[in-house]
């Protein structure tokens, strides 16, 4: 391979590569984004009949508190913006996609909404699914004021 002798010649020469990996990235970006597109709507066909009160019902046969669970079901669904019904055995990460600053967050945030209290030690496994997201919620004490 000749060496070019100026910028011009040099970028002539690399210009089919660059075009090739450009062709190759927006293709892959569109097989992303079809395929996240399709198990979406799989996952909305699959969960026909699941919603709130279904989540709600099944964790609360299992002594779940009623309240905390649809506390977190309302919570995922609009603030993390998880556009499918949710199952209690969701993985957090894999299935609704939240990351572990999202995990945090919903975590303080729905301890704030359920007046409890945030306790790290209390958590001897990490937050795998929604089911132990509830239960760990559960698990914290509630707020207490201290009378004068």
């Amino acid at each position: 391979m000749v060496t070019p002798t100026n910028v011009y010649l040099w970028l002539a020469d690399q210009s089919v590569p660059v075009v090739v990996i450009l062709c190759v990235t927006i293709f892959i970006m569109i097989l992303l984004f079809v395929s996240a597109r399709a198990r979406r709507v799989a996952m909305n066909r699959r969960r026909a009949g699941v919603n709130e009160f279904t989540f709600v019902s099944y964790l609360a046969t299992y002594g779940f508190d009623a309240d905390i669970a649809r506390m977190t079901y309302q919570y995922l669904q609009e603030k993390q913006n998880v556009h499918f019904p949710i199952e209690p055995q969701d993985q957090l990460d894999e299935d609704l996609g939240l990351d572990s600053a999202d995990i945090r967050q919903t975590v303080r945030e729905l301890l704030t909404a359920t007046e409890r209290q945030y306790r790290p030690g209390m958590m001897h496994t990490p937050l795998n699914t929604v089911e132990d997201l509830v239960r760990y919620l559960q698990a914290c004490p509630r707020n207490t004021e201290v009378a004068a």
